[in-house]
């Protein structure tokens, strides 16, 4: 690698640092007063600051002390990503390179010329200057700053006295978010213990006790007060002697706090660990004998459940994350032929769609246990809906050698009104759980409808009934002491390694039917198999018309669940523009923007691009697009504010109305309604799919000229 040509501009640099030095750590410690959380506090060093130090590149290392490495936590530059990732971090063991000798010593380092270090460590480039200070509390070496620059003899002494005024500061707010969290801990620890805890003084009065203890103890037991039981002084002084020792108590009877009968049917006996502290004061673990083995016993399934669960989840998302990043390497370094790089691709494409999958289980599952799910009831045909899902299933049936059927009843209206998208994600998961459980067979979804009831006379055109869906399978079946548990979150019957999936469908479908007032049965036998029966209440339409359902219902707005087969999205026949029209793109992410602005060029339509709120305004100012695609999330400012500034312009100046459409990695209803009252035409959310993009821009835009 070339050095790039000396700095001309060094000695103007430096005066001009002089000058703003103060400026820049008084802005930086005004940011960082209110940021308490860790890792937040390490990104805002990384990105506000050294942005505004006009430097390219710095790196922040955390010290493992048990490992002996330091870890990259935050980056600016060419080692960070989007959503706050660092591109192939590196950890530096203590002692070698620059980096491990700053944090060894204790003492910055200034490097004009790298290549003159035998030890230089390079990480994602050579860089011929280098300014690395460590991250100090007291004597203790916390981690280190880094900072690279192409240039030889870039960083001057002004440089390095900025930087490690950064971290002085920066070692003062990681110890206090230490301590706060020490203290946190502590406090979820006294208040959240399901076991008597509390503290004492050697003269045994009570500085902190929690509820349990309150309740072992008697009310009168509180904070101030002083413990008179027997032993408790003995077991005091034990403690102070040999740092720890232990000390039963029998609980008081009911009738009497200071009673110490042993015939009282309420006298229990608990065992307290009893710790010194550095303060001087003692910590009593108890644990109530007749109780605490169950709450163990629970806590520790609980625990083995969720251990079971993010195992198989890091199974599922790194699995396809593998299969985009091993094609990806392909497509960047073979000369493939068209027809390999439309293979992978569509490879590529099928493991996305199986993240997006998983992720909107999580949200899902997270909506249905907050109540924050909405139902959206609209007008669809159970027969050509559930016709579309099975087919989608068709050859991952046919593929394990299985018979997929489909059984509509006659009495099955022509259309019905239900939530086509809860619907869809109900069936999705049901019949991917009857395929996947299922070795050899058959796998039926069965659709019905109960007798209809007379709606009242005021709604002549409608009736209720309720739609029965049955997904019937001739799998291994259920041992009924399991039918409970397979419906909880965390929990699989089958762990075996060949069965994938994350255990989430079953959740999600009680948690949409719970929601949809209907009821979920199953009834299964080992060997047999197992049928699983939903009832949905619903609306009947009476019309003879059956149109076909629209794409977004039957398909894109029902998520691809883990195994339904990738087709890929054919492009709509061109149509031209007349005359061309010029859509604004506002979106800070550069990955993202370059993706859309593809696409709006293939489309032709011209493109603006803007990377904040403030840049959106002064482009719709100078260009006055047709349409502007607004991210909401945006630095300097957002879309919201942005969109809220240009309506307020049109309204005072008498511009006609930009239509403006919200396209956000956001799908939370808050913010849909934020949007909504913010002026802004509709929204489509990240990741989205192209086809649905150019019909809404296109169907926005006549709207607007309409």
């Amino acid at each position: 690698m070339n050095p790039l040509p000396p700095n001309r501009d060094a000695i103007e640099r430096r005066e001009v640092l002089r000058l703003d030095a103060l400026a820049i750590l008084k802005e930086l410690a005004d940011d960082l007063v209110g940021i308490e959380d860790l890792d937040t506090l390490l990104w805002s060093i990384a990105e506000r600051t050294i942005s505004k130090l006009g430097w390219v590149d710095c790196v922040i290392y955390l010290l493992d002390p048990q490992q002996g490495v330091l870890i990259q936590r935050a980056a600016f530059g060419p080692k960070s990503i989007d959503y706050r990732a660092i591109f192939k971090p590196l950890n530096i063991p203590m002692g070698q390179g620059i980096v491990g000798k700053v944090a060894s010593t204790g003492k910055a380092m200034r490097i004009k010329d790298t290549s003159s270090i035998a030890d230089y460590i390079e990480d994602d480039a050579i860089r011929f200057s280098e300014l690395t200070v460590p991250i100090l509390w007291g004597e203790h070496v916390l981690g280190v700053i880094d900072s690279e620059h192409p240039n030889r003899d870039f960083y001057q002494e002004e440089d390095q006295l900025i930087l490690e005024t950064l971290a002085g500061i920066t070692a003062t707010k990681i110890q206090n978010a230490r301590n706060a969290k020490a203290s946190q801990d502590l406090a979820l620890f006294y208040e959240c213990n399901p076991n008597p805890v509390l503290q004492v003084s050697h003269d045994r009065e009570i500085t902190c006790i929690n509820d349990p203890a309150l309740d072992y103890f008697g009310a009168s037991s509180i904070e101030g007060s002083v413990l008179n039981r027997p032993g408790l002084q003995e077991a005091l002084d034990r403690a102070t002697a040999f740092g720890t020792t232990t000390w039963r108590c029998r609980k008081p009877s009911e009738t009497s706090e200071t009673s110490e009968s042993l015939n009282s049917e309420s006298d229990r006996t608990g065992e307290f660990n009893i710790v010194q502290l550095p303060s001087g004061l003692f910590n009593l673990y108890g644990s109530d004998i007749t109780h605490f083995l169950t709450l163990q016993k629970a806590a520790e399934a609980a625990t083995e459940a969720k251990s079971q669960f993010l195992s198989v989840m890091s199974h599922e998302i790194r699995t396809p994350l593998n299969a985009i990043l091993g094609l990806t390497d392909l497509l960047i370094h073979m000369d493939s032929s068209r027809d390999e790089q439309l293979r992978h691709l569509a490879y590529m494409e099928f493991s996305g769609r199986h993240l997006l999958s998983l992720v909107n289980d999580i949200l899902d599952l997270e909506k249905m246990a907050s109540g924050k799910a909405k139902s959206s009831p609209s007008r669809l045909s159970p027969k050509e809906l559930g016709a579309t899902i099975v087919n989608s299933f068709s050859n991952r049936a046919k593929n394990v050698g299985l018979e997929l059927k489909l059984d509509v009843h006659p009495n099955v209206p022509s259309h019905i009104v239900i939530d086509i998208r809860w619907l869809t994600q109900i069936l999705n998961n049901l019949i991917g759980n009857a395929i996947k459980y299922t070795n050899s067979g058959s796998v039926c979804l069965s659709i019905a409808t109960t007798k209809e009831r007379a709606a009242p006379q005021n709604q002549p055109s409608q009736n209720e009934c309720t739609l029965r869906l049955s997904v019937t399978d001739t799998g291994e079946g259920i041992p009924s002491n399991e039918l409970r548990r397979i419906l909880e979150p965390f929990e699989q019957i089958n762990t075996s390694s060949h069965i994938e999936g994350t255990g989430l469908g079953l959740a999600i479908v009680q948690g949409i039917v719970h929601q949809m007032s209907g009821s979920l049965t199953i009834d299964s036998e080992v060997g047999v198999g197992s049928t699983f029966t939903v009832n949905l209440p619903c609306k009947l339409e009476n019309t003879s018309s059956s149109p076909a359902l629209e794409e977004e219902n039957t398909t894109n707005s029902g998520q691809r669940k883990e195994g339904e087969e990738s087709r890929a999205h054919p492009e709509p026949v061109e149509r031209p523009q007349k005359p061309p029209v010029s859509v604004l793109l506002a979106d800070d992410n550069e990955l993202n923007r370059f993706v859309a602005n593809k696409l709006l060029t293939r489309w032709g339509f011209t493109v603006i691009e803007a990377v904040n709120g403030a840049e959106a305004i002064k482009a719709w100012s100078d260009n006055r697009p047709d349409l502007i695609l607004m991210d909401i999330q945006m630095p300097i400012m957002d879309g919201i504010t942005a969109t809220l500034k240009i309506r307020e312009a049109e309204k005072k100046e008498g511009y006609p109305r930009t239509p403006i459409i919200a396209l956000t990695a956001d799908a939370e209803q808050k913010t849909y309604s934020k949007i909504q009252d913010a002026g802004l035409d509709d929204r489509i959310v990240k990741p989205f799919n192209p086809i649905t993009l150019r019909d809404l821009i296109e169907r926005t835009i006549q709207d607007s000229q309409r």
